[in-house]
């Protein structure tokens, strides 16, 4: 499927031991992809967050002001792609044998 440049940014960041599988930003309003193990395979959760300024620095809300709403919708139909792909290439490791993630 061919893909459309969106206006956002996908990366990954390390935050103590675990790495999101992806973070995909839209403004301020993110949405960080985690994978987790079980029993019946890899499984993916998301944390939506907004990122807002303090005196003290940046920090992240899970709470979202009306007008935001659309956006967030947008940025959750971009993470459910995300999620559906890296489902793809779990399967596909699955089937290949381990190698590098698709990250």
């Amino acid at each position: 499927m061919a893909k459309k440049a969106p206006p956002t940014t996908s990366e990954t960041r390390p935050t103590s031991n675990a790495q999101p599988a992806a973070t995909i930003r839209h403004g301020n309003l993110k949405c960080v992809l985690w994978r987790n193990e079980g029993d019946k395979g890899p499984w993916y959760v998301a944390d939506l967050v907004r990122t807002f300024k303090t005196e003290a620095g940046f920090q992240d809300t899970n709470r979202v002001a009306g007008e935001d709403l659309l956006r967030l919708a947008f940025l959750a139909q971009q993470a459910y792609a995300q999620v559906l792909e890296l489902k793809a290439h779990d399967k596909a490791d699955r089937q290949e044998g381990p190698h590098e993630p698709h990250y």
